[in-house]
C-alpha cells in the first residue's frame, strides 16, 4: 500500500509561508558571530536575501493557485540548498545561516520527500561549512571543526524530528481516510440494503421479510466492533395473546428465542410511551430487558417502537457489548428503517384481513349456494316430485275409477299452489325489492305472511317505522338475519309462536326473533361445528360485522331461543 502523506497543496502553502523566517533572519545573523578572521561580504548577502524573497514570492503564488507539480518542489528544494550555500560563503562560513537557511532546507527535505532526504542535506551544508571554515581559516584543528559538526548533529536531529512527525502525521491521515472509507462503505451498505427492502416490500406483502431486513440493516457495520467471541445482538419483539414473544432475532441464545415478556415496564415502556428510538446504557440493570441472556452484556443498545397511529406492534432492540457504539446518526437509520417497516406490517395485517374476508365471503356464498339446494331439495323438489307422481296416479284413475279424480285434482291443484308459493318466498328471500323500494318493515310484513300460509306456528310482528334512520345495507343485513333464524325456527324449534321485533333503543337498532320452541345449548353447538354441515348461528354472527354490529343468541333446551341484532346508529 503507497504511504499517505498529507495533501501537497496544504505542504506547499506551509513551507512558502515559513520560507519568510528563514530568508529575513539569515542576513541579520550573519553578523552576530564577531570571529575576527571571518570576512562578511554585505553585498552578496544582500543580493542573495532579495533573490530568496523574490523566487519565494513565486514559489507562494503558484501554491495559491494550486499549481505546484513534483518538479517544482524539488526546484525550490535546491534553491533553498543552493542559497543556504550562497549565505555561508557570504557570511564567512557563519553557522549561523547554516541554522536558519540551512535549517529550513534540511527540514523542507524531511518533510517534503523523507528523513533520508533531510538528514542528505545535513550531510550537504555541515561539510560544505566545515570545508568552507578549514579553508577559510586556513589551518585545521578540532576546534576549527567543532562548530559545522555540532551543526551537523542539529541538522540531524532536527530531520528525524520532522521525519517522525510527518510520518505519524501520515499515519494519522492515512487511518482518518480508512475509517472515512469504512463509513462510507456502510453507508453506502445500508443505503443499498434499505433500498432493496423498499424495493421487496414494493413487491410482496410478506412481513416476515419486512422484519428479517429491519434487523440486516440494523446491525449493519457493528459486527466490525465486536470481540469475535462477542456479536452485537438484535431482537424484534412483537405482541402476542401472552405479552411480547420474539419474532424474529439476530445472534440470540437459543432459549432465549423461546422467551416472553410483559412489555409493560422499563426500558420499552418508555419507549413505547414516547414513541422514538431511544438509546441506552446497561441492559442488565433493566427489569424486562435482562430476562434475556443474551442482552446482559450489552452496554448500550437503540430501542425503537413499532408503532403507526394508536397501533402499537412491537419494539426492535438492537444492542452491542461496546460502550457507546451507536451514534445519533445510526439511530436514525434504524428509526427511519422501522418506520418503513411498521407500514410494511400495516399492509401485510389490511392484505391479510383482505384475504380472510375474501375467504368469508367465499364460505358464505357456497354456504348459500348449499343453503339454496337443501331448500329447493326440501322444498319445491319434492313438491314437484309429489305432482309428478299424483299426476301418474290422477292418470291411472280414469279407468279405474273416474269419481276420484275431481278429488285427486283438487289436492293436486292445492300442492301445486303452495310448491308456488315456495318458490316465489325463495325469490323474495333471495332478492326481495320491496326492502329497496319500502323499506325493512314493509318487507318483514310480507315475509311473514308468505311464511305464515304454510308455516305451522303463528308469526307476531311488533315493528316500529324506522323511515330514513337505517341505510340500504343494515336493513339487508337485518333482513337477511331475520330471515336465517326463522328459517331455523322452522327446521329446528318445534314451536308454536315466533315474535320479530324490530325497534330503537339508545341510539342503537335492535332487531330480535324469539320462539317458545325446545331450545338449544348455544355453546355445544357452536363448538361441533366442524363436524356440522351447515353454518347458520356463524352467519348470523358474522352477518352482523359487516354494519359493525353484533349478534347475541340466547337460548336454553325447553326454554326457547332469542336472537338480536344490535347495530349502532351512525351520522
Amino acid at each position: 500500500m503507497a504511504k499517505v502523506r498529507p495533501p501537497r497543496l496544504n505542504v506547499d502553502q506551509m513551507v512558502c509561508g515559513l520560507r519568510w523566517l528563514p530568508l529575513l533572519l539569515a542576513p541579520a545573523l550573519a553578523y552576530l558571530d564577531d570571529l575576527p578572521q571571518r570576512e562578511i561580504d554585505p553585498v552578496l548577502l544582500l543580493g542573495l536575501a532579495l533573490g530568496g524573497l523574490v523566487y519565494n514570492l513565486i514559489a507562494t503564488l503558484m501554491a495559491y493557485v494550486e499549481f505546484f507539480p513534483d518538479w517544482a518542489a524539488r526546484v525550490f528544494w535546491a534553491l533553498d540548498v543552493a542559497l543556504s550555500i550562497g549565505f555561508l560563503l557570504a557570511a564567512g562560513f557563519s553557522i549561523y545561516p547554516l541554522l536558519t537557511i540551512g535549517l529550513f532546507a534540511t527540514l523542507e527535505a524531511a518533510i517534503r520527500f523523507n528523513v533520508m532526504a533531510g538528514m542528505g542535506t545535513a550531510v550537504i551544508l555541515a561539510l560544505v561549512t566545515g570545508l568552507g571554515t578549514i579553508w577559510s581559516q586556513v589551518g585545521f584543528s578540532p576546534d576549527t571543526l567543532l562548530p559545522p559538526a555540532l551543526s551537523l548533529v542539529a541538522l540531524f536531529l532536527a530531520a528525524g524530528v520532522a521525519g517522525v512527525l510527518v510520518d505519524r502525521i501520515s499515519k494519522g491521515v492515512a487511518r482518518a481516510r480508512d475509517e472515512e472509507l469504512r463509513t462510507l462503505r456502510r453507508t453506502n451498505e445500508r443505503a443499498k440494503a434499505i433500498y432493496q427492502m423498499a424495493s421487496a416490500l414494493n413487491a410482496t406483502l410478506n412481513y416476515q421479510q419486512a422484519m428479517e431486513s429491519i434487523l440486516d440493516i440494523s446491525l449493519m457495520g457493528l459486527e466490525e466492533l465486536e470481540s469475535p467471541e462477542q456479536k452485537p445482538v438484535g431482537v424484534l419483539l412483537l405482541y402476542g395473546a401472552q405479552g411480547m414473544y420474539v419474532a424474529t432475532a439476530r445472534h440470540l441464545k437459543r432459549e432465549d428465542e423461546r422467551r416472553t415478556i410483559s412489555g409493560e415496564g422499563g426500558l420499552i415502556a418508555r419507549a413505547l410511551s414516547t414513541s422514538e428510538a431511544t438509546l441506552v446504557r446497561n441492559l442488565f440493570r433493566d427489569q424486562e430487558l435482562s430476562q434475556f441472556e443474551s442482552l446482559r452484556a450489552c452496554r448500550s443498545a437503540i430501542l425503537v417502537p413499532l408503532r403507526a397511529g394508536f397501533d402499537i406492534y412491537g419494539v426492535v432492540v438492537v444492542a452491542s457489548t461496546v460502550t457507546d457504539a451507536f451514534t445519533d446518526e445510526h439511530k436514525e437509520v434504524v428509526a427511519a428503517v422501522c418506520t418503513q417497516a411498521v407500514m410494511a406490517l400495516q399492509n401485510a395485517q389490511l392484505y391479510q384481513d383482505l384475504r380472510e374476508e375474501r375467504d368469508k365471503i367465499i364460505n358464505q356464498q357456497e354456504e348459500a349456494r348449499a343453503q339454496l339446494a337443501r331448500d329447493l331439495h326440501d322444498g319445491p323438489t319434492q313438491s314437484i316430485s309429489a305432482i309428478a307422481m299424483r299426476l301418474n296416479y290422477v292418470k291411472s284413475l280414469l279407468h279405474r275409477d273416474p269419481a276420484r279424480i275431481k278429488r285427486e285434482l283438487d289436492d293436486l291443484e292445492a300442492l301445486a299452489r303452495r310448491t308456488t308459493r315456495e318458490i316465489r318466498t325463495m325469490l323474495f328471500t333471495l332478492r326481495p325489492q320491496l326492502l329497496e323500494t319500502q323499506g325493512l318493515a314493509a318487507a318483514v310484513t310480507h315475509y311473514a305472511e308468505r311464511i305464515g300460509e304454510d308455516a305451522d306456528f303463528q308469526i307476531h310482528l311488533d315493528l316500529m317505522d324506522l323511515g330514513d334512520t337505517l341505510d340500504i345495507n343494515t336493513q339487508t343485513v337485518a333482513f337477511n338475519i331475520i330471515e336465517e333464524a326463522v328459517n331455523n325456527v322452522k327446521k329446528h324449534a318445534q314451536c308454536q309462536n315466533v315474535w320479530v321485533r324490530l325497534g330503537l333503543r339508545d341510539n342503537f337498532f335492535i332487531t330480535q326473533i324469539e320462539d317458545d320452541g325446545k331450545g338449544f345449548d348455544v355453546k355445544a353447538t357452536l363448538d361441533s361445528y366442524d363436524q356440522r354441515g351447515s353454518l347458520g348461528l356463524l352467519n348470523l354472527y358474522e352477518r352482523a360485522q359487516l354494519v359493525d354490529g353484533k349478534t347475541e343468541i340466547s337460548s336454553t333446551p325447553g326454554q326457547g331461543t332469542i336472537i338480536t341484532l344490535i347495530v349502532p346508529l351512525t351520522q
